[in-house]
């Protein structure tokens, strides 16, 4: 198993795109005044809206948000509390989109509005992408670290989009020219990749997005999504998946939903597992140290590198064939003339079963004289550290 890393730039290791947007959270929370003979705070009405009055109370209702429009929502607290903490989370599903809060004792203008008896609080988000679209957003709030409730909101599809509808989906071990299923089942071998294929009438930017649950466990490595660009019916499907290593024996899901809601979940069994299968601890047998051949790969073993190598590579022997998972390559400068100890690259290693692991560190103008390390880490435990000089 061969990893490189590169300097200056540094490595972009093999990662799941997050279909979570990044987001700024901006909030417009004010007050005038604060009454000392305040009543307790608590909720009276939480608000969706697309803007604020003056006094942060909601204008103009919403239902639904736009996917690059901004989310206002209005929190509007029983009488005039003298102090506490206001804080609202906004939720894309599990995910933290952004968050904010505001003690209610500041008394700047511009902080927190109080109108009458009521305590009117504001928070704004605006997406700096746009939003997927779908009913899995919430928003909580909170008042001293207390619940003061939960609020979903919907981003609607947008201008034109047709309804999506999901068709059907099935199992199989594969698929043919056609997108069509090919041996349907519900059991599967350990090293069979498990095809779930299906069809459905979709709108522009509606997603898709399944999740492989192994031994009711997710695996990340699985998780697949794509988002359509345009508006189309009968759309075929697939997505396929098998864990590094192989299926261990055992009941496994898999879980497809249609913007964020479930739409087919589907079991599986796995009666004989793959041998290489489920997590493994690597036992070390041998670490070397080479120059690069010119093209490079590995080529003369050395114990120590030049000023003037640019390619450097290290390699640790297993003692026997195992599922190399969890594992990343730290490249750390440890001395050198004018230089701190820091860490110059780090790389995680894509799963699968191999009986090494290479990792090379490439470097412009070579790296200065003094002393090095490359640690071999998995899941966040280091097994092996390899030393080395620059000379």
């Amino acid at each position: 198993m061969h990893l490189a890393i590169s300097l200056p730039c540094g490595f972009m290791p093999n990662m799941k795109t997050s279909l979570v947007p990044l987001l700024l959270l901006s909030f417009s929370l004010a007050i005038t005044h604060v009454s000392l003979q305040a009543a307790e705070g608590d909720l009276k009405k939480a608000t969706y809206c697309h803007g604020f009055k003056e006094d942060q109370s909601p204008k103009d209702t919403a239902e639904f948000f736009k996917q690059d429009e901004t989310v206002f929502l209005s929190i509007e607290l029983k009488g005039r509390p003298k102090s506490g903490v206001v804080a609202a989370k906004f939720m894309f599903r599990e995910d933290v989109l952004a968050e904010a809060k505001v003690d209610v004792a500041t008394v700047n203008k511009g902080v927190i509005f109080s109108f009458g008896e009521d305590t009117f609080v504001g928070f704004d988000m605006k997406p700096k992408q746009p939003l997927p679209v779908g009913a899995c957003y919430n928003v909580e709030v909170t008042f001293d670290d207390k619940p003061l409730g939960e609020f979903p909101f919907r981003v609607a599809p947008p201008e034109g989009a047709t309804p999506s509808k999901f068709l059907s989906a099935v199992l199989a071990k594969g698929k043919d020219e056609n997108s069509k299923p090919v041996d349907e089942t519900h059991d599967f071998a350990g090293m069979d990749k498990v095809f779930l294929v299906g069809s459905g009438n979709f709108g522009l930017a509606s997603w898709l997005e399944v999740t492989w649950l192994v031994n009711g466990k997710v695996d990340d490595a699985g998780t697949r999504s794509f988002t359509m660009e345009e508006n189309k019916d009968a759309v075929p499907f697939s997505f396929s998946f098998i864990p590094a290593g192989g299926w261990p024996a055992g009941k496994h899901e898999v879980s497809l939903q249609l913007d964020g809601q479930e739409v087919a979940h589907e079991k599986f069994t796995v009666k004989v597992g793959a041998p290489m299968a489920g997590a493994t601890k690597l036992e070390l047998d041998s670490s070397q140290l080479f120059r690069d051949d010119g093209k490079g790969e590995p080529g003369k073993e050395v114990k120590a590198f030049t000023t003037d190598d640019t390619e450097l590579h290290a390699r640790w022997k297993l003692k026997q064939e195992a599922l190399v998972k969890g594992v990343q390559l730290v490249w750390v400068l440890l001395e050198a003339e004018g230089g701190k100890e820091q860490v110059l690259a780090t790389a995680d290693v894509e799963a699968g079963v191999s009986d090494d692991i290479d990792s090379s560190l490439t470097v412009k103008k070579g790296l200065p004289a003094g002393k090095y390390r490359v640690d071999l880490v998995q899941d966040g435990k280091v097994l092996d550290s390899k030393l080395f000089e620059v000379k």
